[in-house]
């Protein structure tokens, strides 16, 4: 088959949200800027949303001279708006895309990212039109902390995508997301949603409960590169942020996901009464997780990883319970500086 000419290609507009991201923006931009896409079918909209650094200023010495790139002032809320989901309505108001990307400041997206995805919706489900698609998402970095998080991360969209093929729609993934503007459109955008602190999570329920087909591929085309948090507060705050999406998962897979958290405990526990069915119960949980660890890396592409695959184990058994308790505790939600 032909590869289609830049005319029969779709307009695509990559929406990113900024907020004080002066030192992590510019790779970002980058990025972006060595995409393997024609940029007359390509906008590039950057929401600079109250930033207090020097973020609006890097980015608009960058895009001065590339016409597919556009800078825009946030400096209002759209009616049960805030943050992020403010930023991305906004400017998806703003675009012609038939398709609109999502990627977050402190992303590194590779060259091959828009056309992966666009791939993506090629595929239909019981004849529904793809709406949204995600990609799988990694972390860079040189310590070990950031290895095992990056081996987490494989784990988690292994996971993500084996349900999306069973047809069991678990989330979005807003740092590596692109959904069909009809399918947008459809669900009345970010304004259309409840708040949340995970508007991914809320866009992806809404067009899946619209009807749409939905699609997440495991793609070394499209494999996002993320930085670590960079401190142990940013970590367990991120980390409240998802699991607020977690507890609005319907009771099976609510239950399912806090299973990975749960199950260490709960087998410590069986092992006093029964402790060979504990553990052949644990002996099967690390096989099934090293199988989908070790298919999820060899089809990124990341296979560097593997020696660290050994200490994902005992960092579960210590985080899991730990981050359960933390979201238990009356400690609000604080992200880019604001308080959810």
């Amino acid at each position: 088959m032909s590869e289609p000419t830049p005319t029969d290609l779709p307009v695509v507009s990559i929406l990113l949200a900024a907020r004080n991201e002066e030192h992590t923006i510019l790779d970002c931009l980058l990025a972006l800027h060595q995409l393997d896409y024609p940029p007359d079918r390509l906008d590039i909209l950057i929401g600079n949303d109250g930033s207090a650094d020097r973020t609006a200023e890097v980015v608009q010495a960058f895009i001065q001279d590339k016409f597919n790139f556009r800078l825009v002032d946030i400096s209002t809320a759209l009616p049960n708006l805030n943050g992020k989901a403010n930023v991305l309505a906004q400017l998806a108001r703003l675009t012609r895309g038939q398709f609109l990307l999502t990627t977050d400041a402190d992303a590194r997206v590779p060259p091959t990212w828009v056309r992966a995805m666009l791939r993506q919706f090629g595929q239909n489900t019981v004849n529904q039109a793809i709406g949204i698609a995600n990609g799988c998402t990694t972390i860079v970095g040189e310590s070990v902390g950031a290895r095992v998080l990056a081996v987490e991360c494989l784990l988690v969209f292994r996971l993500i995508a084996l349900a999306a093929s069973m047809g069991v729609p678990l989330t979005g993934v807003g740092n590596n997301m692109a959904v069909r503007r009809e399918a947008y459109d459809a669900v009345g955008g970010f304004e259309g949603l409840r708040f949340s602190v995970v508007e991914d999570y809320e866009l992806f329920q809404a067009i899946v409960r619209r009807g749409y087909g939905f699609a997440h591929r495991l793609d070394p085309n499209a494999l996002v590169h993320m930085l670590p948090p960079p401190s142990l507060g940013a970590y367990l705050q991120q980390r409240k942020r998802w699991m607020r999406g977690v507890f609005d998962l319907p009771l099976p897979l609510l239950l399912l996901a806090l299973g990975q958290y749960l199950l260490g405990p709960l087998l410590l526990i069986l092992a006093f009464w029964l402790p060979y069915l504990a553990l052949s119960m644990y002996a099967g949980k690390v096989l099934l997780q090293t199988v989908l660890l070790t298919d999820s890396l060899q089809r990124l592409r990341q296979t560097h990883l593997w020696p660290y695959v050994f200490l994902y184990e005992p960092y579960q058994a210590v985080s899991g319970l730990g981050l359960l308790l933390y979201y238990a505790l009356p400690v609000r939600v604080v992200w880019k500086g604001r308080v959810y």
